[in-house]
């Protein structure tokens, strides 16, 4: 908390996870955004950005979304992926990792 606290005053800055939704949820400077995918989508890229086996994708991404949950819950209270604590949810599968990318500065630009 306290890191990602000093992050955000001294300007500018992503953060991926780490409850920073949550932390940050006070501050009008923000912009939370949930970004998910299909299953397939999901195991067809850690295949080919990990070398993930064909053989156990969808078993690493249900343990890892599972360990994702309970360490939000834990620290929050709160369900992980709640789309009430977001500004906006942006689908990869759908619209493209650089898409999402462009949508999410354009979104920063105007609030």
């Amino acid at each position: 908390s306290r890191i990602i606290n000093e992050l955000a005053e001294k300007g500018n800055c992503v953060i991926v996870g780490r409850c920073a939704d949550f932390i940050l949820r006070n501050r009008e400077d923000c912009l939370n955004v949930f970004i998910h995918a299909d299953k397939d989508y999901k195991a067809k890229r850690i295949v080919e950005q990990y070398g993930e086996s064909d053989q156990t994708p969808e078993r690493r991404l249900r343990e890892k979304d599972k360990r994702r949950a309970a360490y939000y819950q834990l620290y929050t209270d709160q369900k992980w992926g709640d789309l009430r604590n977001y500004d906006i949810t942006l689908s990869t599968s759908s619209l493209g990792i650089e898409k999402c990318a462009d949508i999410i500065v354009e979104l920063y630009k105007t609030k």
